[in-house]
């Protein structure tokens, strides 16, 4: 706490009280703009012997001086630290009477009542972000009427303009919302809007997951899928159109010919960059309310967007999809899986709906899965589904697995990523893999010495070196030297020995790492 008016304050105490010095609000302002006014005006505030109105007087006389940078002899001096100083030495009870009655002022000054209004260039006047710093700083020690009041309105004037507003004065938005809790979240719905920049809108959704209660996150959710529909209409394209050709003329003159289909394309440019890089990312933050899941799902499955190149709808549907990730209900797994497993979604699309098949852990999927992973001739998409079978399955699926797993050529990365799979399965399947070593099929073998690469102890490297003279050839792509189950078991010990501590030994086929 700072004490640089202590002396001062109680000598001007003695002298208010021996002298019956007589104060009045014309001295206060006047020593707003002396070198010791700040020290009178804060015994004012601190003296129990003038009327309540006169130190409330005082107390918003800080408020509205200007801060003073550090000088010969005397240090900075801000106004609004003096307040909350002073503020914390008054009793109780006389604290939170005068805070009351400062808070209908205080609120005038963060609205900007009875001062000039800056223009848009001209930034935030400075005393409301100085009432705003003040109310936010006595807030603490004001009634329950008169606190509620103030935490509104300070939310309410980041609101007012976010973007412009979250880093103005000593407090963010951020710091002033998570210490004000739920309440405070619940008004930042009200700053949600279209026009946000992008970063703003994710950080406004961030705040309302992390500190808002239930019904604040429905009504957030339910506003952002307004937005994000409203991102998509033509006013919208419009509207952006029209600030694109008042740029254009403010920097190449009032009668400077446009080029139409220029400007819509870079119109359409910016809108999608708004729905890929705001809406969709704030959606991620609320993606466990069900409106909001409804529309990812709903925009990951949408093939065609008028006046949307190929490329540009791959990318909103990859965004979509993204933006699902851990929000996915079971009864969007069919959907997801006819994302996936549709020949004409793009790769991209294809992943990422797995991925969410995936995130569900909706043992219901492998149903459908099973067919695909033995009948498809693109050995991606059979990785692809078998690693997730393996996902959501679990132990109760790895017998049928290995059932399944029969010889049209393997890449290896593939059989790699099997047996890294099974490895982080827990508990692993150790005795029913350590089984495949013996299986008449080299993909089982492989698979289960990739399972010892991860899992193996000293005492295994026994297994694997013992199937070093395996002469069966793998088949499929990728395997390169590898290209005999006894080069893999060499391969995978060196790995093991790495891992070990024991370094690689002469004969070890080197890395047996996928994508070698």
């Amino acid at each position: 706490m700072r004490t640089r008016y202590v002396a001062p304050v109680i000598s001007l105490l003695l002298c208010f009280m021996a002298a019956g010095c007589k104060v009045t609000t014309e001295d206060i302002d006047y020593w707003m703009g002396t070198q010791k006014g700040p020290g009178k005006i804060v015994a004012v505030l601190l003296a129990d012997k003038y009327e309540d109105d006169l130190r409330v007087y005082a107390g918003l006389a800080l408020v509205r001086m200007e801060p003073r940078p550090p000088s010969t002899g005397s240090d900075p001096i801000d106004g609004v630290t003096e307040l909350q100083a002073a503020v914390r030495r008054l009793p109780e009870d006389t604290r939170h009477r005068l805070v009351d009655m400062m808070a209908p002022e205080l609120i005038r000054m963060m609205r900007g009542e009875d001062t000039p209004q800056a223009s848009e260039t001209e930034g935030i006047p400075p005393l409301q972000i100085r009432a705003k710093d003040a109310a936010f700083l006595v807030l603490p020690y004001a009634g329950e009427e008169a606190g509620n009041q103030l935490r509104d309105e300070i939310v309410d004037w980041f609101a007012h303009d976010f973007n412009g507003r979250n880093l103005a004065g000593n407090f963010s938005a951020e710091q002033v919302v998570r210490q004000l809790g739920a309440p405070a979240a619940s008004r930042l719905v009200n700053a949600m809007n279209a026009q946000l920049p992008v970063q703003a809108l994710v950080k406004v959704a961030e705040l309302i997951s992390t500190l808002g209660s239930t019904q604040t996150k429905e009504a957030a959710a339910t506003r952002l899928v307004e937005i994000e529909r409203e991102m998509e209409s033509e006013e919208y394209t419009n509207d952006l159109m029209e600030r694109l050709r008042t740029q254009l003329r403010a920097t190449r003159g009032q009668d400077a010919e446009i080029n139409e289909d220029q400007v819509r394309a870079a119109a359409v440019l910016n809108r999608e960059n708004f729905i890929t890089l705001g809406a969709l990312p704030a959606m991620k933050h609320l993606n466990d309310q069900r409106v909001i899941q409804d529309r990812l799902l709903e925009m990951a499955q949408r093939t065609e967007v008028e006046g949307l190149a190929a490329p540009k709808i791959e990318d909103r549907r990859v965004k979509a999809l993204q933006a699902m990730e851990g929000g996915v209900r079971r009864d969007q797994v069919d959907a997801l899986l006819d994302l996936a497993l549709n020949d004409a979604s793009p790769v991209a699309v294809k992943d990422y709906a797995f991925d969410r098949v995936a995130d569900s852990r909706s043992t219901a999927a492998i149903t459908r899965l099973w067919p695909v992973f033995r009948d498809t001739e693109d050995w991606r998409i059979r990785w692809r589904v078998g690693t997730l079978i393996l996902t959501l399955g679990g132990n109760d699926v790895v017998q049928e697995f290995f059932n399944n797993l029969s010889d049209p050529g393997f890449a290896r990365e593939e059989l790699h990523g099997y047996g890294e799979r099974l490895a982080s399965m827990r508990p692993p399947p150790t005795e029913f893999v350590l089984g495949q070593l013996t299986s008449q099929d080299w993909q089982d073998r492989c698979v289960a010495l990739y399972f010892l690469e991860r899992r193996a102890e000293q005492a295994d490297i026994a297994r694997i070196t013992a199937l070093e003279g395996d002469a069966a050839e793998t088949h499929g792509e990728h395997w390169e030297e590898q290209t005999t189950v006894g080069r893999v078991a060499a391969a995978v010990a060196g790995a093991v020995r790495e891992r070990l501590g024991q370094g690689s030994q002469d004969g070890d086929e080197g890395s047996s790492g996928e994508g070698e």
